[in-house]
């Protein structure tokens, strides 16, 4: 995976300032995992101790954001359960948490989220707004790092899509035939 765009790292600086949390970090789809691509606030090495570690992708607000596509905040501290994703990766539990999707052509490619209030309690609704127009700054800026996979079509639905275009435009058919045999000799 190349690495993302400086936009991706001054959106998470940007998401821990404007909603006054402690920590925040962004993440990436990488398998089965949530890799954190950039980190901001906590101690002077929090930061750099996220990037590069990884978050389950089906556990706690991670999961849920990844599968439901929506915003999640909570106040997970003394609850059963808690956030084990997060917990996990910062070895506590957190007091209380925002994640949201960062998506690319509607689809989630990864998480923006943050963490503790410094004045304590819970993030607010507009905090909640906020990260979600960032999340979606995040997303585009990893699709156009490259960091955000693209469905490649297979041989075959390539060629039934190339059959179908010599049907309904022979002569934009012939222009993109020309195109494929001239790639397919570099190769």
């Amino acid at each position: 995976m190349r690495l993302p765009h400086r936009t991706v790292q001054v959106v998470c600086e940007s998401a821990v300032e404007a909603t006054g949390a402690t920590l925040g970090w962004l993440g990436v789809l990488d398998g089965g995992a949530v890799a954190i691509v950039a980190a901001a606030g906590g101690e002077p090495s929090a930061p750099a101790a996220l990037v590069g570690r990884n978050v389950p992708r089906d556990v706690g607000s991670v999961g849920y954001v990844l599968q439901s596509g929506q915003p999640m905040a909570v106040q997970p501290a003394g609850k059963p359960g808690g956030d084990h994703g997060v917990t996990q990766l910062l070895g506590r539990e957190p007091a209380s948490l925002v994640c949201v999707p960062c998506a690319s052509a509607g689809e989630p490619v990864g998480v923006l989220q943050v963490l503790d209030k410094v004045a304590g309690g819970g993030f607010s609704f507009d905090d909640v707004e906020i990260l979600t127009l960032l999340g979606t700054v995040a997303g585009a800026a990893l699709a156009d790092a490259g960091a955000v996979a693209e469905d490649v079509p297979s041989p075959e639905l390539l060629g039934r899509a190339l059959a179908g275009l010599a049907d309904v435009d022979p002569d934009h058919y012939a222009r993109v035939a020309q195109i494929v045999s001239s790639l397919l000799h570099q190769v």
